[in-house]
């Protein structure tokens, strides 16, 4: 099996390259509108990012002047991390944990968000539950992610996603998600837990199973926060966002 780790160290300079233009694109405050208004209410709020890659969501809310944290399992992330939240003029926490372990006190964070990271989990169930200890009672958990290789298992989504991907590649000469290693990125999307899970409905499930109150989920924002490219390449697979109260 592909190792996440040694995956995702390989690829943090290509994914550091699309962060910084995302920091000062146009879709940025609108990111941070949807955690904020599905936060508690408080000017300075405790925030985790898990799985922070190169700093988006650390950088953004450090600007608003929120206590944020950001964690990922690799060090050349935070590397890059680090180097983003400086060149923006902030100082979030930035440090290198295992996000099924994490190194926090019980009720210890108003605010757990994460982008685009659960569909790497090796075990998610695990995972929701050790971020819902550091959770505070009353904190919110906003996951936001996509089915990104679910097309793997269902052949009609399989024909969608192979039709785009041939457009995709007409019209602007890429693949659908441009990493590093192909070969590894296949073997992911056919290895990994969450890859053949239809969702969010496999996580409203779990976290209410494991405790977490007032659970909903809105099945497509794309329109909220992606660009006409990001909506022409990934549309086949819409980004969603889960919010949950512990």
């Amino acid at each position: 099996m592909v190792k996440i780790k040694e995956f995702w160290e390989g690829e943090a300079q290509i994914y550091d390259e699309a962060i910084k233009k995302e920091i000062k694109g146009e879709f940025a405050p609108q990111w941070k509108k949807l955690i904020l208004d599905n936060a508690p209410k408080a000017d300075r709020l405790k925030i985790l990012d898990i799985g922070t890659g190169p700093g988006f969501f650390p950088v953004l809310l450090s600007q608003d002047g929120h206590d944020v944290t950001g964690i990922d399992v690799t060090e050349n992330m935070i590397k890059w991390a680090k180097h983003n939240a400086k060149e923006c003029g902030v100082e979030p926490n930035l440090l290198t944990m295992d996000t099924h372990n994490l190194e926090f006190e019980d009720d210890s964070f108003d605010v757990i968000v994460n982008r685009n990271v659960t569909w790497t989990l090796e075990n998610p169930k695990d995972a929701y539950k050790e971020w819902m200890r550091v959770l505070k009672p009353g904190g919110s958990l906003i996951i936001f992610d996509a089915c990104w290789y679910l097309w793997n298992y269902d052949k009609d989504l399989e024909k969608i996603y192979r039709e785009n991907e041939k457009r995709v590649k007409e019209k602007y000469g890429r693949r659908i998600h441009q990493h590093t290693n192909p070969e590894d990125e296949k073997r992911l999307g056919e290895e990994l837990f969450m890859s053949d899970k239809r969702r969010p409905g496999w996580d409203l499930v779990t976290l209410i199973d494991l405790g977490f109150k007032d659970v909903r989920a809105d099945v497509d924002i794309t329109e909220l926060v992606w660009d006409e490219m990001n909506k022409e390449v990934n549309g086949p697979t819409p980004q969603f966002m889960i919010v949950a109260k512990k």
